[in-house]
């Protein structure tokens, strides 16, 4: 298996955030449009008291990120968080989902006191599924035409993960 490293992402990484959300299949899997700019990339990458976003690299090349979006401003959600992730097309496959899916539930829930993570994905997303199930995700419902995705409207699940007790 290939060494990944998970690193907190920096403003420094946008060109590497454009070459992920470079490819339409990433693209298709995720809420994001294609043709980024690295200025927009490092706007977002910008530290933020309620955004940790972490990265996958790979011999010191990003090929992967996932954000943790935390309620700081909601004190009735604080123990929630929503997670967004997603890997360069070339490393799908390869662990690398999995990798920063490990490192995001256990910084999450042994670190920033998170109990429910959430997340949304594409009901025909089927590898995003089953890694999200075999991190304990479960559907817990169904937003009809939800997004706009290659032309036509899609259905997104709303997925939720707690923590063990």
């Amino acid at each position: 298996m290939t060494d990944i490293k998970i690193r907190r992402a920096s403003p420094n990484d946008a060109p590497a955030f454009v070459e992920i959300f470079s490819s339409p299949q990433v693209v298709w899997g995720t809420l994001q449009v294609l043709y980024p700019s690295v200025e927009e990339w490092r706007k977002k990458l910008e530290p933020q008291p309620d955004i940790y976003s972490l990265v996958a690299c790979v011999e010191n090349e990003v090929v992967g990120s996932i954000s943790l979006h935390l309620n700081p401003n909601r004190p009735r959600r604080k123990h929630a968080a929503g997670l967004g992730m997603a890997v360069r097309q070339e490393w799908q496959g390869k662990g690398i989902g999995t990798a920063m899916m490990q490192a995001a539930v256990e910084f999450a829930e042994k670190w920033l006191n998170i109990s429910r993570l959430e997340l949304e994905v594409y009901v025909d997303n089927e590898p995003a599924l089953a890694l999200y199930k075999k991190f304990g995700f479960e559907i817990e419902g169904r937003m009809k035409q939800d997004s706009f995705r290659d032309g036509e409207y899609v259905d997104v699940y709303s997925m939720a993960r707690l923590k063990k007790p």
